[in-house]
């Protein structure tokens, strides 16, 4: 595989992830009849991931295309924080304790298997073309 295909894959990898957590904090932003803490809630996952891809992203963005271990590191780093992320919103969105409405919940907890799945994918994928082992 071409070392500059490892950096792109990478870098759309971390994109979708940053996609993701912008339209969770819009949604956060959104709901009118929200109590503080699923406004937090939002605003907290979604910030955490919208930061840290921001970062890698520059990162992955900076190294050059023949650093092909530095590149994988990178993003798997990035996907392991905003697969995470998107594991609390499955886990939390519906906890009556947040008191999210519904329809907000569901939108949340779909976003969310959304980005445990591609996640998982991703960093699979990135794993097995890179060489760079997931525990990184």
């Amino acid at each position: 595989m071409a070392n500059g295909s490892i950096k792109g894959k990478a870098l759309a990898y971390v994109l979708v992830m940053l996609l993701l957590a912008a339209i969770t904090v819009v949604i956060g932003l959104l709901i009118k009849d929200i109590t503080y803490r699923g406004y937090y809630l939002t605003l907290t996952l979604g910030g955490i991931v919208l930061f840290t891809s921001v970062i890698y992203a520059i990162s992955i963005k900076l190294k050059s295309s023949e650093d092909v271990k530095g590149i994988a590191t990178s993003a798997i780093q990035a996907l392991w924080v905003s697969t995470s992320m998107g594991l609390g919103y499955i886990v939390t969105a519906n906890a009556p304790y947040f008191q999210i409405p519904q329809a907000y919940a569901i939108a949340l907890f779909a976003i969310g298997w959304v980005m445990l799945l591609f996640g998982l994918y991703s960093l699979l994928k990135l794993s097995k073309e890179s060489g760079v082992p997931l525990a990184v």
